[in-house]
């Protein structure tokens, strides 16, 4: 028994350099598991609740900023005394974060994005407000929070929390596997095409991260993806 607690001591992992990653590798479970089953639109609180459309997707971006955004920047800032721009909260390689975002967002957007905007299943769970579809402003009421709330605390979260902490013990190709994993795993529920492609898109947006030593660039990327996907199904194109 003395064994086995001095295997699991806490302070052991610390003298290691095992506890940042041990960190990370928690919250990256636990965090997850937090905001998908309290604080996205599925959750119970939303249904007690009984907001709208609207409502609950302004829900689910204000508990994302905050359990996926604002607690891991305190544990940046506080706890592992490290500074955000190590975890890629700067431009890094600003050129070639804006090529890529130039020539693949349109290659994404026809080969993928407007085939899947004339799925039932798509058409059906997208946009996360149907009013969006009234009119500009009702677009973009939904989508600027959705950038400002959401998309920044989800990237910064799995492509600069995950990816850029777990990167110097796992190496890149690891790490980069790692963080697709419960970014994955966030994304049950929500049509099969979607749960699908997140695969591909944690691995994608995860190399362009540690290509461009930023997340910045896969950022943007993600958000042109959403809000075209929007627009491509409320336009009717």
């Amino acid at each position: 028994m003395k064994e086995l607690i001095k295997t699991l001591d806490v302070r052991t992992l610390m003298k290691k350099g095992e506890g940042k990653p041990t960190l990370i590798l928690i919250c990256a479970s636990l965090l997850v598991a937090l905001h998908r089953t309290f604080g996205s639109i599925d959750s119970p609180q939303v249904s007690l609740q009984r907001w709208n459309e609207l409502q609950a997707a302004l829900f689910q971006f204000t508990t994302a900023f905050v359990v996926l955004g604002l607690v891991p920047l305190a544990m940046v800032i506080f706890f592992l005394k490290e500074k955000p721009s190590d975890y890629g909260l700067t431009f890094g390689n600003w050129k070639l974060g804006a090529s890529i975002n130039l020539w693949l967002l349109p290659v994404i957007a026809v080969l993928l994005l407007y085939p899947s905007s004339h799925t039932p299943e798509m058409v059906a769970y997208y946009p996360f407000a149907k009013s969006a579809g009234n009119s500009i402003g009702d677009f973009l009421i939904l989508e600027l929070p959705r950038v400002v709330l959401f998309y920044t605390a989800w990237e910064f979260f799995f492509r600069g929390f995950v990816l850029f902490g777990l990167k110097p013990y796992l190496g890149p190709w690891m790490a980069i596997c790692v963080q697709t994993i419960p970014s994955c795993l966030w994304h049950i529920g929500v049509p099969t095409g979607e749960l699908l492609s997140s695969i591909a898109g944690g691995i994608l947006f995860g190399v362009m991260a540690i290509r461009t030593n930023s997340i910045v660039w896969p950022f943007i990327m993600h958000c042109l993806i959403g809000i075209v996907l929007d627009l491509f199904i409320v336009s009717g194109w």
